[in-house]
Order: structure tokens, then C-alpha cells, then sequence
């Protein structure tokens, strides 16, 4: 009875992310919704309620701290407002309720992608590489930036990519894929949908190990929640929207055991034909110098020369073309994004999409480290 009453609680719609205030004020929005995320969660029974239970102070700290730092920087204070935050990260780290990955020889660390946008130009392994610092006046703001600071945004998908820079002509677009494994990067995952819990939680056995993963996203959801927000004027200059997840960048990079941060992309109209992770890795230089790329990414970052679709269906126009059959889809590969909806209604197989065919060409392709 429990497990029952406990899916039908956690099917609610508060818990689902991202949120979009709606032209609403976003710290009287998120105040909102915290108060009322803090009553359902008293709802749930059993084990759940037992757990969350002990940890329900540091969750309503959470919060109240993430309210205050998002006050605080509205009034024109962003020191105050980091510190703020800041404690409240170090107290759930502390409390081991952040969940932290190391990038290996896995497919996510294998497969990521980096697109350009430059008309009729031959670009270089480098040109695809963060901003270098000696153009650092080029690095604007976005969701987990600091302006001026470069960083090394990647995705698990062309397509993810593409979304991510507002769907550019795909003419322009210059794509490389990047292997990150060598570096073992130690990323702040925030890459867990709430469709994902609810699969993986309450579609298996109720044993204790599926417990503590929903207890321990249950009590970072609050930032999750701060970090997922989707801008609601994306035209303005200012979008509210990132104040938190750029406080939570400025962290991560004063951290000694921490590199970036992997997180899911607002950018993808979800559907049931958008399958796939859609997820993005943000990685911060560490190592600053007057001129060109940090060091210890180029030491422990590898990509492939870029293509452009444009030189692809000149070179090799056979490959603008992909087999309808079946048995020539490698079903392994279909695991980020298996099918994508980009005419309301018509559902294409990913691999047979352009997004497929760059993929397809690019895994093939050596990966190597820039020259410094």
C-alpha cells in the first residue's frame, strides 16, 4: 500500500522540472513552489517518510537559502548572495546529498559533441575548443557562465547542440565530437529527470538501494529545481533564470575536488518523440593564462577535426542518406536519442536525421589534443 500511495504522491506535477514562472516575479515563483514542494513531501509513507524525515531540516534550509541568496543578488548584493549559497552547498556536499561522477571510458564521456557557427569557413580542432583567453570579452552569459571566465560546453548530441545555440542554419554549423574520459573530470550531476526516478523507482523492486536514491533526490530537488528554471524572456539581457546555476558555476570552480557540472538541457521540446538524455557538460577552466587554452584541458581533452553538413554533402554525398532498414541502425547508438520530433506529428528516426548522419561520420574520426 505504501509503494502505491507513495507513486501516486510522487506523480504529482510539483515535482516535475523544469519549471517556466510565467511572466511571474521569479523569487515570489520559486517561494511558491518551495512551500509548497516542503508540504508533499510530508505526505509520502514507509521508509521514504522515515528518511526524508531526518533530513527535512537540512531540505527546508535548502530552501530558505537559496531564496535568500536569489534575494540578495535582486538587491544588488552578489557577494552576500554567493556566500549564501555557497554554505548551503558546502552543507549538502558535507551531508553527501550532491551527487558527484567521475567521467571514464564510458559512452557518456566518449561521445560529446561542440558545434560552431561560421558561414563558408574551414575551422580548425582548436576553433572548437573553449574561447580562448585572449578573446575572453566574447564569453557571454548563460546558464552555468560566469562572463568572462571561458568555458568548455559540451553535449551528448548534435542535435542537443543545435537546440542548446537556438536551431542555427545548419549550413553554418561545424560539429566535433570530444572524448573527456582521459581527464577524469569530477562533474556535480544534476543530469536526473524526474520522469527518470519515477521509472527507475517505482517500475522495479521497493528494495532500501532505490529508497536512498529517491530520498537523496528528493533533498537536492530545491536546487535542481533553482537550476532548471526556463528563461521566460530569453530575448533580455538579464535572465533571472541563471542567477542561481551561475552561483553554483562560481562555486565549482573555487572547489578542489570538483570540474564542471552535467545537467539536462532546457532547450528540447520534450515530447514522445524526443527520446533521448538531452544532456550538457559545463567545464570551467582552471588553469588561467594571458593567451590561448588551459592547460589542463588540453591535456586531458580529445576531439576530432570538425565537419560542417555543407562540406559533407559536397565530399560525400552519399552520406547525406541512411538506410531505412532496421538491421542497419546500430540500436546501441540510438541510446541518447532514438527518435526526434521536429515537424509536429512525424516522428524521424534519429540516425536518419542530419543530427544521425554528422554522428555517424564523426565516430569514425581520430580524436586528439589541441597544441597548446
Amino acid at each position: 500500500m505504501n509503494q502505491a500511495n507513495n507513486k501516486d504522491i510522487f506523480d504529482k506535477p510539483i515535482f516535475n522540472l523544469p519549471l517556466k514562472r510565467e511572466g511571474k516575479d521569479v523569487y515570489i515563483f520559486l517561494d511558491s513552489i518551495y512551500s509548497n514542494y516542503l508540504k508533499t513531501i510530508k505526505k509520502f509513507k514507509g521508509k521514504i517518510n522515515d528518511s526524508l524525515n531526518q533530513h527535512y531540516n537540512t531540505i527546508q534550509n535548502e530552501c530558505d537559502s537559496i531564496l535568500e541568496s536569489l534575494k540578495l543578488y535582486l538587491e544588488g548584493q552578489p557577494s552576500k548572495s554567493y556566500i549564501e549559497l555557497e554554505r548551503c552547498l558546502n552543507v549538502l556536499n558535507f551531508s553527501g546529498l550532491l551527487e558527484i561522477q567521475q567521467t571514464n571510458k564510458s559512452q557518456e564521456s566518449c561521445e560529446l559533441y561542440r558545434i560552431r557557427i561560421a558561414a563558408n569557413a574551414n575551422m580548425r580542432r582548436e576553433d572548437l575548443f573553449h574561447i580562448p583567453f585572449d578573446l575572453r570579452e566574447r564569453v557571454s552569459t548563460q546558464r552555468y557562465s560566469i562572463p568572462g571566465l571561458p568555458c568548455l560546453y559540451l553535449a551528448d548530441s548534435v542535435f542537443v547542440c543545435w537546440e542548446e545555440l537556438g536551431r542555427p542554419d545548419f549550413n553554418s554549423v561545424h560539429v566535433s565530437k570530444f572524448d573527456i574520459s582521459v581527464g577524469k573530470f569530477k562533474l556535480l550531476y544534476l543530469n536526473v529527470s524526474t520522469n527518470e526516478m519515477r521509472k527507475r523507482c517505482f517500475h522495479n523492486s521497493n528494495d532500501g538501494k532505490l529508497t536512498n536514491q529517491l530520498v537523496k533526490y528528493l533533498c537536492y530537488w530545491p536546487l535542481l529545481a533553482a537550476c532548471s528554471l526556463i528563461v521566460d524572456k530569453p530575448r533580455e539581457v538579464f535572465k533571472p533564470e541563471y542567477i542561481i546555476p551561475q552561483l553554483v558555476l562560481q562555486w565549482i570552480v573555487s572547489a578542489e575536488n570538483l570540474d564542471g557540472v552535467q545537467y539536462k538541457s532546457n532547450m528540447v521540446r520534450m515530447s514522445s518523440h524526443n527520446i533521448g538524455t538531452f544532456t550538457n557538460i559545463a567545464i570551467p577552466v582552471k588553469e588561467i593564462k594571458d593567451s590561448g587554452y588551459c592547460s589542463k584541458l588540453i591535456r586531458n581533452v580529445k576531439l576530432t577535426s570538425p565537419i560542417s553538413w555543407q562540406l559533407l554533402e559536397i565530399s560525400e554525398p552519399q552520406k547525406a542518406f541512411i538506410s531505412n532498414k532496421k538491421e542497419d541502425i546500430d540500436i546501441s547508438s540510438l541510446r541518447r536519442a532514438s527518435y526526434i520530433e521536429m515537424i509536429e506529428g512525424e516522428k524521424t528516426p534519429y540516425l536518419e536525421s542530419k543530427f544521425g548522419v554528422l554522428e555517424e561520420k564523426l565516430r569514425a574520426m581520430p580524436v586528439k589534443c589541441i597544441i597548446a
